[in-house]
């Protein structure tokens, strides 16, 4: 079972565009309302197949022309985000029943999202691109990554780039209908990651605007980086009019992902790194890729706790015959490493400190003996 998540247009009304009256919300108007008119729509193309070649690209919608490409059967779901005027409204519901009529026992929503719209480009693009944005989400949540696939087809063309960009941060497949061709693109799960040690000190001021959906422009203009990277960080945030910054739909993206359960990034003590350097040549001790596992898995950091040592310091043994041993911290999204010894070394450490709380001292040179830490990048 998989569910698709569809941009959805009003090109299930391609019969009636372009003709006198206009196909709009006056349209829908005379003809009842959202309802009626979704029946006129669906009446125009009910008897439409999907395995028919030329009826698909001719008589179907794009939304149904993609979801036909990629093989949608009754076992699956289909959610329809639909603009909120009347006529995208009415496309979204007509392409409903044609799909639960087409495929008996298919699940299929249309979720009105509120800003898409196309007389009012601010609020579009404050409003109705973000609320997408969440919208999504929300149904990549409930469902589960490997269950959604992303569809936009159909609808706004400048909600594509933005669909795509939620799919490569959450690893969510998306497929594509290229303008009238038959082929179906799928848009590649790149591995992307964004730098969350530059991001993390602004996550204060993401989540100040998070609470308060807005805060004087000033406000952004004190908590930014110096001029020259304020260029980095400017598309997260949107001038909303007043004075007043918002979260744009890449900066609602970017403090998603730094509020979702993610790996630690390590940083290394002066002293780590010294201890780095001998560690790597003992036979069987592989630092690198160890820290990175751990890194990247907190059930391996907790399993792997071998002795606490107080004030937020403990030891981490990779397994039961290795000679490599972490003297680690957490301190938010860092894993800091202050020391890395071999066994012998680890040994003696904790016959001194069970004389003399080592642990209690090293927190306290921090500063003299073991500061900066500096980030250790991993290459696993």
């Amino acid at each position: 079972m998989s569910v698709y998540l569809c941009t959805c247009g009003t090109s299930a009304a391609k019969k009636f565009l372009g003709q006198t009256p206009r196909f709009d919300a006056a349209w829908v108007a005379e003809r009842g309302g959202v309802e009626a008119a979704a029946k006129v729509l669906h009446d125009s193309f009910r008897e439409a197949r999907m395995d028919d070649e030329v009826a698909l690209k001719r008589d179907l919608s794009a939304e149904i022309h993609s979801l036909a490409r990629m093989g949608i059967n009754d076992k699956d779901t289909v959610v329809l985000f639909s603009s909120e005027t009347t006529d995208g409204q009415a496309c979204a519901h007509a392409v409903k029943t044609y799909l639960e009529q087409a495929c008996p026992g298919i699940v299929c929503r249309v979720e009105v999202v509120v800003g898409l719209q196309v007389t009012d480009a601010h609020a579009f693009r404050i409003n109705g691109v973000l609320n997408f944005t969440k919208a999504v989400l929300r149904e990549i949540d409930a469902n589960g990554v490997s269950q959604c696939v992303l569809n936009p087809t159909g609808g706004f063309k400048s909600l594509v780039p933005y669909t795509v960009l939620i799919g490569m941060l959450r690893g969510v497949q998306a497929k594509y209908i290229f303008e009238y061709s038959n082929a179906l693109i799928a848009l590649p799960m790149m591995p992307v990651e964004f730098a969350r040690s530059r991001l993390e000190p602004l996550r204060p001021l993401l989540e100040r605007i998070q609470n308060e959906t807005a805060i004087p422009k000033a406000d952004l203009d004190k908590a930014l980086p110096p001029h020259e990277e304020r260029e980095i960080w400017e598309p997260l945030f949107e001038d909303i009019g007043q004075g007043q910054v918002s979260l744009s739909p890449v900066g609602f993206l970017i403090w998603e992902e730094l509020e979702r359960p993610t790996a630690l990034v390590p940083y290394l003590s002066r002293r780590a790194f010294d201890d780095l350097l001998k560690v790597r040549g003992i036979e069987g001790c592989k630092p690198d890729a160890y820290l990175a596992r751990v890194c990247r898995s907190r059930d391996l950091l907790e399993s792997g706790k071998h002795e606490p040592w107080g004030d937020g310091l403990f030891w981490l043994k990779p397994g039961e015959h290795t000679r490599d041993r972490y003297l680690v911290s957490v301190e938010g999204w860092r894993l800091l490493v202050w020391r890395i010894a071999d066994h012998r070394e680890y040994d003696a450490l904790l016959d001194q400190n069970r004389k003399t709380d080592v642990g209690a001292r090293v927190v306290a040179e921090r500063r003299e003996k073991y500061a900066p830490f500096v980030r250790f990048e991993l290459y696993e």
